[in-house]
């Protein structure tokens, strides 16, 4: 009894929603003229590939380029910029300002202490810090670029003390050039 009870206002509710559905109400969009379209040209795109001209390479710093190009140094675990680095900064900011030709590549480096995955990241941090500054000082971005070698280019391999880790804790400058 109570089943079929069920089944009968399953049956009506099936009926009702049913009715519900097949009335459609249907609008018509107005016709709207479509506006004219203009031709789409794709660009002609060519891979490129550096010549001899578009390559910048390292070149032999002089003895004013290397005391201006003073390494910077970096605390343990840290990509803060200490106040000496913000004077050799300001000195690399006038230096480039006063050459107009030249580019550099800021390089990033740590100690031999952690994973060599957090070093690269420690050492472009690093990198990125003294570029950023530049920047900020004037020095168009173009001019620069960065890298990192984390742990694997101390300046003083196997260290067993504080102060010899300090001095790979570093950022180093090349001076580009084509």
């Amino acid at each position: 009894m109570i089943r079929s009870k069920i089944l009968c206002v399953a049956a009506v509710c099936m009926a009702v929603l049913a009715a519900g559905c097949s009335k459609k109400q249907t609008k018509v969009a107005p016709e709207v003229e479509p506006a004219p379209q203009e031709e789409v040209v794709e660009p002609e795109t060519k891979e490129f590939v550096p010549s001899d001209e578009d390559v910048f390479r390292p070149v032999d710093m002089d003895e004013q380029m290397r005391q201006v190009l003073s390494t910077l140094y970096f605390d343990y675990d840290k990509w803060d910029l200490r106040p000496e680095s913000i004077e050799v900064l300001e000195g690399v900011a006038a230096f480039m300002s006063e050459n107009p030709g030249v580019r550099l590549l800021v390089e990033g480096h740590a100690d031999e202490r952690g994973t060599n995955e957090y070093n690269i990241g420690l050492g472009e941090n690093r990198a990125k810090a003294a570029r950023q500054y530049l920047i900020s000082y004037g020095v168009e971005e173009n001019r620069l670029e960065y890298t990192s070698y984390g742990r694997e280019r101390p300046a003083n391999p196997n260290c067993q003390t504080e102060e010899c880790h300090a001095k790979n804790r570093r950022v180093e400058w090349k001076v580009l050039a084509k």
